[in-house]
């Protein structure tokens, strides 16, 4: 509650009306609250009063992150893990393992991984390093884990503490940064010193450099006889040898090779035959530096083909469907949850309604901007793509239903095409994802119609995905399968359709869905890295599609300047948002609706930049231009008089900032009614600013009736409810009654525990100015 549309979106009416269906995303509210004292819970619009809470480690140990399942068949190499588990002074508490891809480098940190949780450690952390998005998304679960959630801080930041507290009580602590693909990327969070220990599973040899370095290769004949013979139960059988040679010992192929020979009760010889006839020139073209030897895109292919060929007739061909998605998506890893959402998206059926899917259907977060109209009316037509099948036949969308799905996940494990995540999350080797797109890229139509109903799924993802704030980590693991799906469209001339339109549809519908991901970590709040990451080329592929002064790029650029404001870019916020308001105002004129929420906007980054007269400046003007416009009375217009009076209060204008809170207040009630929400949200600034004033005893009423209207009107546990009520403790620490603010603080602290989680700023903000109530006596 309270200074309300400081960054609101600058989406037309008509726009926003023409997005609004079934299924929108839930209600998300604008509303800034305001400080009381030094212990405000928000700061304008989501800008969040950083108290640092370590609060209590969880207790016994702690797992965090998706620890891979042990495989079937699994040889644990003693040498190897002998190598991990020597610890002691004097040694490197950071290990490297190196090697090329599909030699096990990630199962056998697993293994170790798995090892220290059987052994009761302290902490076993996961975290997949491919990028440094997704590093630093892997920490910040650490931190959650471990009660250190900094919600509203720079995921560096969290990234940094994680690093602090494994340096200073790592004792039994691991953590496992898995596929780094830069050195210099996750060198800063690595602990230098300290009891803990660092595994690192690299295809780059210089990352050998961030520690101790162990070379994991390829099986020695004897591991690769042992292994097939224990997963195919064809020991010491003739051919073995020669099948091991043939694909060089790795174990990512012999574990393919195997699933397909125990499942079809093939020989050695039978299976190297086919290997050997295998078309393999049609797939897995060999990339510069890969190399796997030879055989391993056949083993790929002939797993695939077991599979696909192996589905129950009331599912056929799903196992591939599903595989095929997978490779397009992060290869974080993609859960369960998302995948049961494709029958009901339409992606297992014969013919999509439209190959782009309904992403549409909804507008964005207040504060993030929706996508115009030019976007959101693009569809590809579904007669175009009748019968197209992805990869094999098309399940059949009546009959797929979870246990089906799981049914199908868990052929695909049986086939070692994937493994299970320890958090109900599914993940393909990354060699195995690759193989798997270029069969669809191969077959004509096959890589538009992967990447057309993977952009259902994905929107699917966004439709359900609820309240950014409230679901941090779906919105980080939202932005990354995004962004993966964009990398490989964008990539290859094999996700274009014949017809150039509906190729242009499919791009658009990518642009709708990257702009969500950008809306949504900006609401998310602690990823401002990967907004800016995705924000920039999507503000460029804009200008390129739709020129510099399209809603589209407009629309971008202004949760660019958001983005950018978050990260403490301010300057280069500021010139994302004066551009916008330029923009605005030649092309819709100075009176134009959005133009002047574009200057609030603005004002908003003036006044935390320091520049509080010039924001000032422009809300005065974007009163009385909105006075003109729409009317003194007009709700838009009170609430640019709301924010100009909180810009008064920043200033230093005391007097001028309660007089108009107060002016506020008086008239959303004559307009609004007593109980309308922005007639509470006035009610509270004003006390708020009373009690800053140090008038604690005139504030006090006013708080008490905020605390009682919203008990009526939302509920006792409504957050508004629970948030008046953190106020209403304010004013009794303030007036030295700590014993009342210490009730108020704990009855609100349940209430936030219950209604939006332990993490949430609210309730950490909630329980740290509990701390101070029982521990610093008031100052009255």
């Amino acid at each position: 509650m309270a200074a309300d549309d400081r960054f609101a979106s600058d989406t037309r009416p008509a726009r926003l009306a023409s997005l609004a269906a079934p299924g929108r995303l839930g209600a998300v509210s604008a509303d800034n609250l305001t400080v009381v004292g030094a212990r405000g819970v928000y700061i304008g619009d989501h800008g969040i009063q950083v108290n640092l809470f370590t609060g209590e480690s969880p207790p016994g140990p702690v797992v965090a992150g998706d620890v891979p399942q042990a495989p079937r068949a699994f040889r644990p190499r003693e040498g190897l893990l002998a190598g991990l588990r020597s610890a002691a002074p004097g040694v490197p508490v950071v290990r490297v393992l190196t090697g090329m891809r599909g030699v096990g480098k990630t199962q056998l940190a697993a293994a170790y991984a798995r090892e220290r949780i059987d052994a009761g450690w302290r902490l076993v952390a996961w975290v997949s390093a491919q990028d440094t998005t997704a590093m630093l998304n892997g920490l910040a679960v650490v931190a959650a884990r471990l009660g250190m959630d900094r919600p509203g801080v720079a995921l560096e930041i969290v990234g940094a503490e994680v690093r602090n507290r494994l340096e200073a009580d790592g004792d039994r602590c691991l953590i496992v940064f898995d596929n780094v693909t830069d050195p210099d990327a996750v060198r800063p969070y690595l602990p230098s010193a300290g009891r803990a220990q660092a595994v690192i599973t690299s295809t780059d040899i210089s990352a050998a450099g961030l520690g101790d370095p162990l070379s994991v290769d390829v099986f020695t004949e004897a591991e690769s006889l042992a292994f097939l013979a224990e997963r195919t139960g064809r020991g010491g059988q003739e051919g073995a040898a020669d099948l091991a040679e043939e694909l060089g010992q790795l174990p990512l192929a012999l574990a393919q090779a195997a699933a397909v020979i125990a499942a079809q009760h093939l020989t050695y010889p039978v299976y190297l035959d086919r290997l050997r006839a295998y078309p393999t020139e049609k797939y897995l073209t060999r990339a510069k530096g890969d190399p796997y030897p030879r055989g391993v895109a056949e083993a790929i292919g002939l797993s695939v083909d077991a599979v696909t060929s192996a589905d129950p007739p009331d599912s056929a061909g799903l196992a591939g469907d599903l595989l095929s998605l997978i490779s397009l998506l992060s290869p974080q890893g993609v859960s369960r949850a998302l995948l049961y959402l494709g029958p009901s998206a339409g992606v297992f059926t014969e013919a999509p309604a439209t190959a782009t899917g309904a992403a549409a259907d909804a507008p964005p977060p207040h504060g993030a901007p929706a996508a115009p109209a030019a976007i959101d009316g693009a569809a590809i037509d579904g007669a175009a793509i009748d019968g197209a099948a992805i990869d094999g036949p098309v399940s059949d969308a009546p009959t797929i239903d979870e246990a089906v799905i799981d049914e199908a996940l868990g052929r695909l494990a049986d086939a070692s095409l994937l493994t299970f995540g320890g958090d109900d999350t599914v993940v393909a080797q990354r060699l195995t994802m690759r193989a798997v797109r270029e069969r669809a890229e191969r077959r004509p139509g096959g890589g538009f119609l992967l990447a057309a109903r993977a952009c259902m799924l994905v929107d699917a993802a966004r439709a359900a995905l609820g309240e950014p704030r409230l679901n941090r980590a779906m919105v980080r693991v939202f932005a990354q399968h995004v962004a993966a799906l964009t990398g490989h469209v964008s990539s290859s001339p094999a996700y274009r359709w014949p017809d150039p339109a509906m190729t242009e549809a499919l791009a658009v519908r990518l642009l709708h869905l990257r702009t969500w991901a950008v809306a949504f970590l900006n609401l998310a709040g602690d990823a401002v890295t990967q907004s800016v990451g995705i924000a920039e080329p999507l503000l460029a592929d804009c200008q390129a599609a739709f020129g510099q002064a399209h809603p589209a790029t407009l629309s971008i650029r202004n949760s660019l300047g958001y983005a950018y404001r978050a990260a403490g870019r301010l300057d280069d916020a500021i010139a994302q948002y004066e551009r916008v308001l330029a923009d605005r105002e030649r092309l819709y004129g100075p009176d134009d609706p959005d133009t002047l929420t574009c200057r609030n906007n603005l004002c908003a980054v003036y006044a935390q930049a320091g520049r509080a007269d010039k924001a000032i400046e422009l809300l005065q003007r974007t009163v009385a231009d909105r006075e003109r416009v729409l009317g003194a009375d007009h709700p838009d217009t009170l609430t640019s008089r709301n924010n100009l009076a909180d810009a008064y209060l920043r200033a230093g204008r005391q007097g001028d900032g309660l007089r108009q809170h107060a002016e506020t207040l008086t008239a959303r009630e004559r307009v609004l009614g007593a109980d309308d929400p922005d007639t509470l949200r006035s009610r509270l600034n004003l006390a708020s600013a009373i009690l800053n004033a140090g008038r604690s005893d005139e504030a006090f009423p006013l708080l008490e009736r905020v605390v009682a209207d919203c008990e009526r009107l939302l509920g006792d546990e409504h957050p508004d409810t629970l948030t008046a009520r953190c106020h209403l403790a304010n004013c009794h620490y303030a007036a030295g009654r700590s014993a009342e603010a210490i009730a108020q603080y704990e009855k609100a602290i349940i209430g936030f525990e219950r209604q939006l989680g332990p993490s949430h700023p609210l309730t950490v903000n909630a329980r740290t100015n509990l701390d101070q109530a029982q521990t610093r006596p008031p100052t009255t």
